[in-house]
């Protein structure tokens, strides 16, 4: 049997009012995510800001008229870079920015070619965090596609 002193304090906390929850801070005014698009046909935007990330949407290497850059992998991928480069600039942001990317390749084969385009774009030892899969097709039958997040805080 317990005794009447922690009966009495267990029934006094009981009957205590609840503490307040605490409450989320109102979203401010301009806070909203900001989608950004050059408004190409593709029901998709180029980049979404939200917070402190940017959201850029995949690239493949294309020329100004949409057309897929001859030549294979490494001139895609420094078509895709100068795009990637372009859209980061819309958000006053630099490669220096990019913390995480998603390569999708046609074929895996052409890994080490991609790569050695890609690391030359990046600071040696400050690469952006990555994953990389093989894809069955890309858009317009391209060699590569690269998908970037970049940190704007």
């Amino acid at each position: 049997m317990k005794p009447a002193s922690t009966i009495a304090a267990a029934l006094a906390l009981a009957a205590a009012p609840a503490p307040a929850l605490a409450q989320e801070p109102a979203r401010e005014r301009g806070a909203e995510p900001t989608f950004v698009t050059s408004g190409g046909a593709y029901p998709f935007s180029d980049s979404v800001a939200a917070g402190e990330m940017v959201y850029l949407s995949g690239v493949i290497g294309t020329r100004a008229d949409g057309a897929l850059v001859p030549g294979g992998i490494e001139p895609e991928t420094r078509a895709i870079f100068a795009e990637i480069e372009a859209r980061l600039a819309r958000h006053d942001l630099t490669l220096r920015d990019v913390v995480k990317c998603t390569v999708m390749l046609a074929d895996m084969a052409e890994w080490p070619a991609f790569n050695a385009v890609y690391a030359g774009y990046f600071e040696k030892g400050r690469y952006p965090a990555r994953s990389a899969f093989g894809a069955t097709a890309l858009a317009l039958g391209a060699r590569v596609e690269l998908e970037c997040m970049a940190y704007r805080g």
